[in-house]
């Protein structure tokens, strides 16, 4: 069980990153990828991060430049597109259609799993 969190805490520091987390714990959820292919593809994609940011003089350090759900999305996107759930062409469209149309940021009213329907 996850620890209970203050309810001012905000996990995800915009919508997309909720999305993209929530996309990678459906599409695990339906068995379209093992949870352990996920996690060795964020780790690939932190270590590459972290690695070009070392070659980075403007961010020194262990920190990825990018952020952390940079790298979640990068890894989803490879998996996804590595287990011919998507084109590299239907990924780039559905990525643009979702960037045309942010969602709106929200609170949420309570601490309850993320559904997708």
């Amino acid at each position: 069980m996850a620890p209970e969190l203050p309810p001012e805490t905000e996990v995800f520091a915009e919508p997309w990153e909720a999305r993209a987390f929530a996309l990678a714990i459906e599409l695990q959820a339906r068995g379209h990828f093992q949870w352990a292919e996920f996690r060795a593809r964020l780790i690939e994609e932190i270590a590459a991060d972290q690695s070009s940011s070392s070659m980075n003089e403007s961010h020194p350090g262990p920190e990825p430049k990018s952020g952390y759900y940079q790298c979640w999305l990068r890894a989803l996107e490879r998996l996804t597109l590595a287990k011919g759930l998507l084109g590299k062409t239907d990924l780039d469209q559905r990525a643009d259609s979702i960037a045309a149309s942010p969602p709106a940021r929200t609170r949420a009213q309570g601490r309850e799993p993320i559904r997708i329907a």
